[in-house]
């Protein structure tokens, strides 16, 4: 099987039960603001997208060349 390289990465605020979609951020430049407007939210796969109801994290990867 393929990896996924899709940028888009969609996942619901709240618990996986909910039906309030948010775009994580894909740029590592975003993802301060994004945490700083999102201090108390929780992010995760929701099963009403046709996740599988796990929690996510906003961590930051980075390439080491």
């Amino acid at each position: 099987m393929a990896r996924d390289t899709r940028l888009v990465q969609t996942a619901v605020i709240g618990d996986e039960h909910s039906d309030v979609p948010i775009m994580l951020p894909t740029e590592a430049i975003e993802l301060d603001g994004f945490r700083r407007g999102h201090v108390h939210d929780t992010f995760w796969c929701g099963v009403l997208l046709g996740g599988c109801g796990a929690r996510l994290a906003h961590k930051l990867y980075v390439d080491l060349l």
